[in-house]
């Protein structure tokens, strides 16, 4: 029994064999080489020769040629060249600003109220200083002193300058015209203050001083002009006249 089993085997094996190579006369079954090669397969593909191996020695050669192809004439002329492309021009640079003029600030000061009156209508007179100025008001309050004067000369006001400062006493010129030339023993802000120390000067051995009023109490003005050019300060210079003279640089 086992030996017919063996010959069937055996049979069978041949059998298989012979088909597959054809020898048995039916054309559907493939030969083993074909099988290796898949022929079936090739023949039911469309147009193989447009097929492309992406990995294929000197593929990446023939991909560029293939979009070198493809892009469009119009496209390739239009992309500039960098080698021939001409640089642009240099931007225009700004004009360098003007130099500015310097500007000082000039003032009168300590004006009485009619001083200032005329100024004010001699720089007005001046059209390109019309409206320029400030104003400043104070007042000065009054002021009194212990006074020796007037005396008859320079020179006798000078000796007795000698014999106060030989004694210890303080004293300085005035500076009034109606009180000049005379010597000021001190300066007190009321008449009261000045009797006082006079009283005291009385005990030092001083006989001949007396209490005056230097000054009363006074409105003053200051006119400045903020911001005037050289050529701008020569024209008010000559707008005021002999007031010109006294222009002060604000402090």
């Amino acid at each position: 029994m086992l030996r017919v089993l063996v010959i069937v085997l055996l049979v069978a094996n041949g059998a298989l064999w012979a088909w597959q190579r054809g020898w048995l006369g039916l054309t559907d079954a493939p030969r083993a080489a074909d099988a290796a090669r898949e022929p079936q397969r090739l023949a039911q593909q469309v147009a193989p020769e447009r097929l492309r191996l992406l990995n294929a020695p000197g593929g990446a050669a023939i991909h560029s040629a293939a979009l070198t192809e493809s892009t469009p004439a119009g496209i390739a002329q239009a992309a500039p060249s960098t080698d021939s492309a001409a640089p642009d021009p240099l931007p225009d640079r700004p004009a360098p600003p003007a130099p500015v003029e310097p500007r000082r600030c000039w003032q009168l000061a300590a004006l009485t109220p009619a001083q200032a009156d005329a100024v004010r209508r001699s720089a007005d007179g001046e059209a390109g200083l019309r409206g320029r100025r400030t104003e400043t008001a104070a007042v000065l309050p009054e002021r009194w002193i212990v006074y020796l004067g007037k005396f008859p000369s320079a020179d006798a006001l000078q000796r007795r300058r000698a014999e106060l400062r030989q004694a210890g006493i303080d004293q300085r010129e005035v500076n009034t015209p109606a009180l000049t030339p005379g010597l000021a023993l001190g300066t007190y802000s009321s008449e009261a203050a000045a009797r006082n120390a006079l009283q005291d000067l009385v005990r030092q051995g001083v006989r001949d001083a007396r209490v005056v009023q230097e000054r009363p109490e006074t409105r003053t003005i200051t006119l400045r002009w903020p911001d005037l050019t050289e050529a701008e300060h020569g024209r008010l210079q000559a707008a005021l006249d002999g007031m010109g003279r006294a222009l002060q640089a604000c402090p």
